[in-house]
């Protein structure tokens, strides 16, 4: 198997039709319509999504790699109403694919000997 010319180990550039995977792309001015998921159980675990994004600036293809049922329904429900600014590559449109983070760990509660230390 050979890769097609383009295609590098570190260039991020994929050969032919495979995205072109960008840190951070569904962050600031790349996000042009946002919304927010509504996830009715409140579960305090973040919820890392890999989104593929398609030419025209659409959710094409959302991938957990971990979150609980309702959350995962809530958030692609979310995710495919979002909208991005399409990428770049030599003036032609390309798909994306990215990262986004949703929910956050819960707060460590402070021990009483941490405490004591700050008094």
């Amino acid at each position: 198997m050979t890769l097609p010319a383009e295609a590098g180990p570190i260039s991020g550039r994929g050969g032919g039709e495979v995205p072109v995977c960008i840190k951070d792309y569904a962050q600031g001015e790349n996000v042009l319509e946002r919304i927010d998921p509504v996830i009715a159980e409140r579960h305090f675990n973040p919820v890392p999504v890999r989104i593929i994004i398609d030419k025209e600036g659409k959710v094409k293809h959302v991938h957990f790699l971990s979150a609980f049922p309702d959350q995962a329904k809530a958030i692609t429900d979310a995710l495919f109403q979002w909208r991005f600014r399409p990428y770049l590559r030599d003036g032609r449109r390309v798909e994306v694919e990215t990262g986004v983070m949703f929910g956050r760990a819960p707060r460590r509660p402070i021990s009483s000997s941490a405490e004591a230390v700050n008094e």
